[in-house]
């Protein structure tokens, strides 16, 4: 007994260090990030902003051609971490980073051969005035996102090790260099969306190799992935999770990026900008949630293994006190958003009062899923999910432009649709997790 009350202990420590360490690294990328917005617009315009803006959420759909083997080896490297066992850890690393080489490249090769034949201004509704080329603007942008994608495993890596203060901190570097090459570029007047995008992307890369280097021949060397190899084993381990995770990724970028496509397709690009001002200021209240969520993936894991449900139950009824609290300050926010855009942007860009008020709605059920969500992905019962997210991925699109084109209510019917589609999952992965919390789940519930 004393022994599971010290492993308790731990874990609750570990978790409140890294909410804590969390807090402060991502809220200086936040303040980062949103002063890094006005000055994009400012250089750029509002329309350039927003083809900006949807490239970028386009090339972010690379991020999920993982086939969900970044969250497979998160949960299984945290197993075998929580028992000590080194040899299959290493292992784990190795076929890691082999299968993401593989799997990165093999997108870039598959890019190259398809890009001569698109036509980026006429997908993104473009006049063919707007003085850039797109086409290789894109090529660029997915060149080094492709290289991203694989670089980036060093983060995932951390958050398996429950070091979720130090993944974040990774990101605010990233977003600290991309200010400061705006500010290198804007005094040499270089400023273009084809500079911004290269800086936007080269940033995070060079942050990510420094921080691989240092950490795997220093305190990680243990785990170095080199030589890289593939453990046929393993790789299976990591895939059979993983595959069930990649649906879940792939229909929920889907979901959530193909908003800027459909708002550039439906009402053009300079209408991006407005709807991702809005977006940003409730996704960055939602971030501060998911800061606190963060830690609790690996630690629900590692507490599952060692069927200490005690904890999790405890942690859950925590989160959604929390969470409470988190929906009166999304509640104020709203209110107080109209004051925000016009202090923080100023009359270069109105955003539509309709538009805020689903963002609100969309960051507290979000947020309410996510306490599910990240105990579910923890333990690896995900096939709801899988289910879910199918589901919400084909009604999302049609949705969103019924309501937005339909009924007229632009980009606020655009979040109505997805907010819609949330309510599904904030009302099952809730009533999952109390089946297999009380041994009661069976079937599908059950996986």
């Amino acid at each position: 007994m004393l022994k599971i009350k010290l492993l308790e202990n731990q874990r609750s420590k570990i978790v409140v260090k890294n909410i804590i360490g969390s807090f402060f690294v991502k809220g200086l990328s936040i303040l980062i990030t949103l002063f890094l917005i006005p000055i994009t617009v400012n250089l750029l315009d509002k329309e350039k902003y927003g083809i900006w803006l949807t490239l970028f959420s386009l090339v972010n759909w690379f991020s999920m051609m993982d086939v969900g083997i970044g969250n497979g080896f998160r949960n299984k490297f945290t197993e075998a971490v929580s028992v000590n066992d080194e040899a299959v850890a290493k292992q784990l690393m190795q076929t890691f980073y082999a299968a993401m080489g593989l799997i990165s490249f093999g997108l870039l090769c598959i890019y190259c051969i398809i890009h001569p034949f698109l036509n980026w201004p006429s997908i993104l509704n473009v006049s063919h005035n707007v003085g850039e080329n797109l086409n290789l603007i894109v090529l660029s942008t997915v060149s080094l996102f492709c290289l991203q994608l694989y670089l980036k495993n060093i983060s995932t890596v951390l958050l398996s090790l429950q070091k979720t203060s130090l993944s974040n901190f990774l990101i605010f570097l990233g977003n600290f260099f991309a200010l400061l090459g705006i500010f290198v570029l804007n005094y040499f007047g270089k400023v273009n969306l084809f500079t911004i995008a290269l800086v936007y992307m080269i940033a995070p890369n060079l942050v990510f190799i420094v921080t691989s280097v240092i950490l795997f021949k220093g305190s990680l060397k243990q785990y170095s992935p080199f030589p890289i190899k593939i453990f046929k084993s393993r790789l299976q381990s990591l895939v059979g999770l993983g595959f069930k995770f990649f649906f879940i990724q792939i229909t929920t970028i889907i979901m959530f990026s193909s908003d800027n496509f459909i708002i550039s397709r439906l009402f053009g690009p300079g209408e991006v900008t407005p709807y991702n001002i809005a977006y940003r200021l409730f996704f960055t209240v939602y971030t501060c949630f998911i800061i606190v969520m963060g830690p609790f993936w690996s630690a629900f894991g590692e507490a599952n293994t060692r069927k200490d449900k005690t904890w999790i139950v405890k942690s859950i009824k925590k989160l959604m006190l929390f969470w409470l609290f988190f929906s009166l300050a999304i509640v104020a926010l709203y209110f107080l958003s109209g004051w925000i855009y016009h202090i923080w942007i100023g009359n270069i860009v109105k955003v539509d009062n309709h538009l805020s008020f689903q963002l609100a709605l969309f960051a507290i059920i979000l947020s309410w899923t996510a306490i599910f969500a990240y105990y579910l992905n923890g333990v690896g019962k995900i096939k709801v999910q899988l289910y879910i997210s199918i589901f919400q991925c084909i009604c999302n699109i049609p949705l969103a432009i019924f309501f937005a084109k339909t009924m007229n209510l632009n980009t606020a019917g655009i979040m109505l649709a997805t907010n819609l589609n949330l309510l599904i999952p904030a009302v099952m992965l809730a009533y999952q997790s109390y089946l297999i919390i009380n041994d009661k789940a069976i079937g599908v519930w059950n996986e």
